[in-house]
């Protein structure tokens, strides 16, 4: 019988992906976004989408933020949020890319 070590078998195996990344951003009457730096200071020239989630609300620390999908003056499409328990505002961002290839091949 093998001996149980204790240690993982693949330490890196799980990693959080498309963390949020705080991200500084100016807001306007009603607490919009106005511009964001990314890294640059760049204006928000639309709100193209806004939604809101609320859920785990019985945890100690909720889920209550207030997303944005918003377009910048240099014509970039951004997805940000503000945590409506903290105020501070993160930018969400959606790594990875899809082989449409290999999503047709499976369907």
């Amino acid at each position: 019988m093998v001996t149980n070590t204790g240690t993982p078998l693949c330490p890196d195996a799980y990693r959080p992906v498309n963390l949020p990344e705080p991200l500084p951003v100016e807001e306007g009457p009603g607490g919009r976004p106005l511009a964001v730096r990314n890294p640059k200071r760049q204006k928000v020239t639309d709100i193209e989408d806004i939604w809101r989630i609320d859920d785990e609300w019985w945890r100690r620390q909720p889920v209550s933020r207030l997303y944005y999908a918003i377009r910048l003056h240099s014509g970039q499409r951004l997805e940000i949020y503000k945590d409506l328990v903290t105020g501070k505002w993160y930018r969400q961002t959606y790594r990875g890319k899809i082989n449409i290839k290999e999503v047709k091949q499976s369907i």
